[in-house]
């Protein structure tokens, strides 16, 4: 269904830098201004002048960060910083990384993807967008015309016909080898065999891809195209800006982590009987042990983490003052019954039942409440948070499953924002799709 090709990579020339590693970044929407400011530190040609350079005073039209991200990108590949690949290749990403004290690998597959329409059904998402980060994207691909960080996707390959032609001892040499300083290790081969490719290309034929990290991308992507197929005077259909860049990963990959996403609250004003109005639809239980010490968080993500399978349930911080509450869902036809008709696996995400029940119901916020939500992965900053005064609820989550995820998308469906978070985010910078 999709149509993966290789491409002639755009890659950093370590005779003209050294050591890549310092060159490389997170994605561009998990970098604040600390960790920017950071980045554009840590080297001089660090990929952050591309993906999300400093605003300056004085910035118009002709002289911003966007222009300044192309005149990088210019002076770069001039000065051999980067050069582009003399063969069209796919490339094999293996990143390895520590999580809950254990060591995992994940592997993706970088192709560029010819971009199709959401209701093609070749690309499904499973996350609603929002317009600002559409509107800085496209504003920076207009510019640039190149695609630096790739989205990152899923592939359900249930005969296992992928794996084995990306399986590291079946590769060559890696042409970069590198060990964060975080501790994860990135390694980046290419097959530009033509008999890999076509094997690699004809096994993934059938699947559909599902989008996990990109979607503001990919919609800026297909925004871009029409652009400039409205602007050209031919258009053949195998222009560069008719494909982007994406990286690809086995639902079976035993390195493909997912963690929660909690919310942090901040209604108008908390109800004083808040705890009564979630009774009509949870069990709450205060879980806060008698000798209040180090472990209460960790007890309390136990509980959580040991909720019977298909059984909701979310821990809750500023219920009370100190303590700790676990909500257990009781009667979920109640809570389905506040929700649009929607698929039976729709209904029963975590995230959508803690937004009709608890947001909404409870507290009296609509989806549309932004300011009044904010997110974090860290269960201890959230407990933090609350305990300083500075947000006054806090609900965790449990991790969305990648089944739940590719049913909704299947149903053609898609989940409120911040539904699924992968751990690690792909690095950026160890390819780039040029479209000159």
């Amino acid at each position: 269904m999709a149509d993966l090709r290789p491409f002639r990579g755009l890659r950093y020339q370590s005779d003209a830098i050294g050591d890549i590693g310092p060159a490389l970044a997170p994605p561009y929407d998990v970098i604040d201004a600390e960790s920017q400011a950071a980045l554009h530190a840590q080297s001089e040609h660090n990929i952050i002048r591309l993906e999300l350079g400093e605003e300056r005073d004085g910035d118009n039209d002709a002289d911003n960060r966007y222009t300044r991200a192309a005149a990088t990108l210019r002076a770069w590949r001039e000065t051999g910083v980067v050069a582009q690949e003399e063969r069209p290749s796919f490339y094999v990403y293996v990143q390895e990384f520590e999580h809950d004290g254990k060591r995992h690998r994940r592997t993706a597959l970088f192709a560029c993807m010819r971009l199709e329409p959401w209701d093609a059904g070749v690309m499904r998402p499973h996350e609603e967008t929002m317009r600002g980060p559409k509107q800085d994207r496209l504003q920076l691909l207009r510019q640039l015309r190149t695609n630096v960080s790739p989205l990152f996707a899923l592939y359900d390959d249930a005969a296992g016909r992928v794996a084995p032609l990306l399986a590291r001892q079946s590769l060559r040499a890696p042409l970069a080898d590198i060990a964060a300083p975080d501790g994860q290790r990135y390694q980046l081969f290419a097959i530009d065999d033509d008999a890999q490719v076509a094997n690699i290309s004809a096994a993934l034929a059938d699947l559909p891809l599902y989008m996990l990290d990109g979607h503001h991308r990919y919609e800026t992507a297909l925004a871009y195209r029409d652009e400039r197929r409205a602007q050209a005077a031919t258009w053949t259909g195998d222009e560069p800006e008719n494909f982007t860049l994406v990286a690809i990963t086995a639902a079976s990959d035993p390195g493909l982590v997912l963690l929660p996403t909690h919310r942090l609250i901040r209604p108008a004003s908390v109800p004083a009987d808040l705890t009564e109005r979630l009774q009509r639809y949870f069990d709450v239980e205060d879980v806060t042990p008698k000798s209040y010490d180090g472990t209460a968080l960790l007890r309390l993500l136990a509980r959580l983490n040991a909720a019977a399978p298909g059984r909701t349930a979310f821990g809750a911080l500023g219920l009370e003052e100190g303590r700790l509450h676990l909500l257990t869902l009781r009667d979920s036809a109640a809570v389905q019954a506040l929700m649009p008709e929607r698929s039976g696996v729709w209904r029963s995400l975590d995230v959508n039942v803690l937004q009709y029940a608890v947001l909404g119901e409870s507290l009296g916020l609509t989806a549309g409440n932004t300011g009044a939500v904010a997110y974090t992965e860290d269960a201890a900053k959230a407990m933090q948070l609350v305990e300083s005064g500075r947000w006054p609820l806090a609900f965790l989550l449990n991790a969305t499953r990648i089944d739940q995820m590719i049913a909704v998308a299947d149903a053609g469906e898609v989940t409120p924002p911040k539904t699924t978070y992968f751990y690690p985010k792909l690095v950026t910078g160890l390819v780039f799709n040029a479209f000159e």
